[in-house]
């Protein structure tokens, strides 16, 4: 039976430890001896040579984030719904922002003032709109990505010149 602790097992250890001592000591001073010469660099550094620029990485350019333009408001005179007054220059953000962004649609709101009868204002808040939909038709919109919504109330409110006005936004 053999015993770990035996005389025969201690030498064969020390014998073992003694040429792994020699060998660790012949490493560290190959390793030192290259050091020196600049054979053997720390990873990640060399001295030898320039420093090597990293490599350009094409950016990707993120598309600008375009906030939806604010909500055109055109003016229409006192009983008139085939003309803009403010002219239609005012719906050129909200045209080019479309163009830009073809799963958006255009919302198209008309109102009208309290003058006339109901059934009148009602018929010219909608011409008005439908007025704005064939001008953002000639400005290059799709026709099929222009909604016309009734809003709940169609007078404009206490302003008549607000009042007399069609709305357009972006969704």
């Amino acid at each position: 039976m053999s015993d770990y602790n035996s005389n025969s097992n201690n030498n064969a250890l020390s014998a073992w430890n003694r040429l792994h001592l020699i060998v660790a000591i012949a490493l560290a001073a190959l390793l030192a001896l290259l050091s020196l010469t600049g054979m053997a660099t720390p990873q990640g550094t060399c001295p030898a040579a320039a420093p090597v620029a990293a490599p350009e990485v094409a950016a990707i350019a993120a598309a600008p984030v375009v906030e939806a333009p604010p909500v055109a408001r055109l003016y229409f005179d006192v009983d008139v719904s085939d003309t803009i007054a403010e002219g239609k220059p005012l719906l050129d953000p909200v045209v080019a922002w479309l163009a830009a962004n073809p799963a958006a649609r255009a919302v198209v709101t008309g109102y009208h003032d309290p003058t006339g009868t109901a059934g009148r204002n009602h018929d010219l808040a909608k011409s008005r709109a439908q007025t704005v939909q064939a001008a953002l038709v000639a400005a290059g919109v799709a026709a099929d990505r222009i909604d016309l919504v009734k809003p709940v109330s169609t007078d404009g409110g206490g302003d008549l010149k607000e009042a007399r006005r069609v709305e357009v936004s972006v969704k």
